[in-house]
């Protein structure tokens, strides 16, 4: 990545701590650096870089501009860290007390937030007097590269390809639809070169017909016995051109629709494939905006972008040819130009491709509003933040017009300058030959200046169409990279070649010294061990952000350990076929996801050719078949996007009958029944026992009257598993963290009652 960008270069920062600096900390305070990062901002909120560095004792602010040591705060001081964001600038401050003065404020931009965050987090750890400790051995120089460089990475897409390997890109979509091709550019060519019939003929009616029977030199029934088949010819070259023109407009555009369909196919097939760390870190809006409206800028590029640019070239070099053919001096003078013209559309369309990038994220950022606000339209409604929600959106609306507007701005501007040049062009070539026309031994016919003028006339449309062509291509160029991004993604989790397919997997799990970290820096998990036997029920409790989600996701193979193994049945879970191994697998959530379609598709989902017995037996076990006869079409009944159409309880049964007819011998239970009231809870918790039953469960509970019939029950606090054992085990140490949480759950329960 840094071939590609460059700290210095694309951010106008430092692409490291000075050494100066270093060796300042080095020698008088002899401390090793932890971590550090720049801050762009001052106190006044005045551009001027300043470095924020962590050793292990003490936090350092020095100027960049000078190496000046600006303050130093020891590493015991700080309490708290506190942080704001504002629309232009955020600040990141800490403190001794609250009724101190702030130990240190910085202020930075957007810009150096990544990094700030990481700093943040770190700091935080210090206040809470925890023992921070990094995912794996990392160097305070590459976490700063890598954070500082974040932002560029994330419009990698836009930016990194060459333009030039991009458009083979696309041409390279072609090839498989060969014969499209060489039909529409032979409709292309051919329709090209009839275009320049018809001035010609036109010039010889004039000098060998209509001038000659002007001057007597010709009589009627002659004149009209050449005229004849030269107006047939015009004629046919007319008749035959729309013909070449439906030949190419028909198969162009039938080819532009097939590789758009082709692209959303492969675009889609390969968002399956990704691992969801990618969906964490790119909103379904933007996604939605490549498979949809990059598509079909891409079409409208192929279908018409292609061959109207390549008619355009052909129509310029047949135009010269006769342009210089009919006369070269007045012919050098209107094709001279031509190159500078090229050029300027060229240098225009490099700044279009750029505004059009910026357009491109503007519209993902409204999408993403759409996409967020549209699903959550209850909470929306039920928190009457529909004002805020509709401001939200026209500020990004008033956002993307800006951009857009920018756009018009700049080639409304450029194109009547370029025609104007054209139209100059034309009025040198008018000056020049006027003077000839009318001289004795001029050398200049009227037959062969008006065939001139009618190809002079002709003159400026394929530089248009090369010009707007310039602007289509830019924008498909920028949907490419979009598009080609997400294909060019590649997952970290995949299956191995020839992986193990384990047939009967009994179900035994097994943690061994795992560690891991989402962003490589934040341990979430430090050295988790444990082993499920088949069949064990396991609990997990703790608060939140402890790990016990994280360990669910590794179990499933979400996410692949930093270190460490995690076994199944005694084998490697890397060396797993995974997508057999996930069959094995069944997840019950705390939300449950329903797709729009009948409840019969979505209780049988993932499994094929099921019966609907089945499903009905599945349904029955999960105490979902009497509420579903209820609805107006039982099992058919279509229920609306994430399942709106059912209550909470509903949906989460619904979820069970899935789990119960996929008949996983692994089953996690997240949160299983926290959003729903007693009554539902008492269903659900019996169709949980009933799925339950010859499997081993994993069960994530904040509620921890759901784990009374757990085996085990493993308590996580901070990425470790602190205690484990039976319920009544764990109860019996007053001093223990399930004890604790227990209480506290059991007071809270006693103030809340009736």
């Amino acid at each position: 990545m840094e071939g590609k960008w460059n700290i210095e270069k694309h951010l106008l920062q430092k692409g490291e701590l000075d050494k100066s600096i270093s060796k300042i900390i080095k020698e008088k305070y002899d401390e090793k650096i932890v971590i550090y990062g720049l801050t762009d901002l001052s106190e006044n909120l005045r551009i001027e870089l300043r470095w924020i560095i962590i050793t292990e004792k003490n936090l350092f602010y020095f100027s960049e501009n000078n190496s000046k040591l600006i303050k130093r705060v020891p590493l015991s001081k700080i309490s708290k860290v506190s942080s704001k964001k504002t629309m232009s600038y955020e600040t990141l401050k800490m403190i001794e007390a609250d009724d101190k003065e702030a130990l240190l404020e910085v202020f930075y931009t957007g810009k150096q937030r990544v990094m700030m965050s990481k700093m943040k987090w770190f700091l935080e750890e210090v206040a809470k007097k925890n023992d921070v400790s990094f995912e794996k051995e990392v160097c305070p120089h590459e976490i700063y590269k890598e954070s500082t460089l974040h932002a560029l990475k994330e419009v990698q897409a836009e930016n990194a390809s060459e333009k030039s390997s991009t458009l083979k890109r696309l041409i390279k979509l072609l090839e498989a639809y060969k014969s499209y091709v060489i039909l529409g550019s032979l409709g292309a060519t051919f329709a090209t070169g009839l275009a320049l019939i018809p001035p010609y003929l036109t010039g010889k009616l004039m000098d060998e017909l209509i001038k000659p029977y002007g001057k007597g030199l010709l009589t009627s029934e002659d004149a009209l016995k050449k005229a004849w088949p030269l107006v047939i010819v015009l004629g046919l070259s007319y008749v035959l051109r729309e013909f070449f023109i439906y030949l190419r407009l028909n198969r162009m555009s039938h080819m532009g629709e097939y590789v758009a369909r082709d692209l959303r196919e492969k675009l889609f097939s390969h968002l399956q494939e990704l691992d969801m760390d990618f969906f964490s870190k790119n909103s379904s809006g933007s996604l939605i905006s490549r498979v949809s409206s990059d598509t079909d800028r891409i079409w409208d590029f192929i279908a018409f972008g292609v061959t109207e640019v390549t008619i355009a070239i052909l129509t310029l070099t047949g135009l010269s040819s006769m342009l210089i053919m009919l006369d070269w001096k007045l012919g050098l003078v209107m094709t001279l130009p031509v190159p500078l013209f090229l050029w300027a559309i060229f240098k225009h369309g490099e700044r279009m491709q750029m505004l059009f990038t910026k357009c491109f994220r503007k519209w993902s950022k409204l999408t993403s509003i759409l996409s967020d606000t549209i699903p959550g339209m209850q909470v929306v409604k039920a928190f009457s933040k529909h004002e805020h929600e509709v401001a939200k959106f026209n500020r990004a609306n008033e956002g993307a017009l800006d951009q857009f507007y920018e756009v018009h701005e700049a080639w409304t501007k450029f194109w009547p300058i370029l025609m104007l040049g054209i139209h100059a062009t034309m009025m040198m070539t008018w000056c020049l030959a006027v003077p000839r026309l009318f001289s004795v031994d001029g050398g200049l016919s009227a037959g062969t200046f008006v065939s001139f003028l009618l190809y002079m006339t002709m003159f400026s449309a394929p530089i248009e169409i090369i010009g707007q062509m310039a602007r289509m291509m830019n924008r498909a160029v920028s949907s490419a990279h979009r598009v080609f991004e997400i294909l060019d993604s590649r997952a970290k989790i995949i299956s191995p070649k020839n992986g193990e397919v384990l047939k009967d997997i009994k179900g035994d799990i097994e943690f061994k010294d795992v560690r891991f970290s989402y962003d490589g820096l934040r341990p979430i998990l430090k050295g988790v061990s444990f082993k499920i036997k088949e069949g064990e029920m396991i609990g997990l409790v703790g608060s939140s952000g402890g790990g016990k989600s994280t360990i669910t996701k590794l179990i499933t193979r979400f996410y692949d350990v930093g270190s460490g193994e995690v076994l199944i049945d005694g084998k490697n879970i890397k060396n797993l076929e995974l997508s057999a191994y996930r069959k094995s697998v069944g997840m019950v959530l705390q939300e449950p996801y329903l797709f729009h379609g009948t409840i019969l598709e979505n209780i049988a989902y993932g499994i094929e050719n099921v019966g609907l017995m089945d499903v009905v037996d599945a349904a029955k076990v999960a105490n979902a078949h009497d509420f579903i006869m209820g609805l107006p079409h039982g099992y058919e009944t279509v229920i609306g996007e994430r399942g709106h159409n059912l209550s909470g309880g509903e949906r989460q049964r619904v979820s069970i009958a899935r789990a119960i007819l996929h008949n996983p011998k692994i089953l996690i239970l997240d949160e299983a029944t926290s959003a729903v009231d007693t009554e539902t809870e008492r269903k659900i918790q019996d169709a949980l026992d009933k799925l339950v039953k010859g499997r081993t469960v994993i069960a994530v509970a904040h509620r921890l009257s759901t784990l009374r019939k757990a085996d085990r029950i493993f308590v996580i606090k901070s990425g470790k598993i602190v205690e484990s054992g039976p319920h009544a085990e764990l109860l019996s140490d007053e001093d223990g963290e399930y004890y604790k949480l227990h209480r506290m759950q059991k007071d809270m329960n006693e103030s809340f009652a009736l």
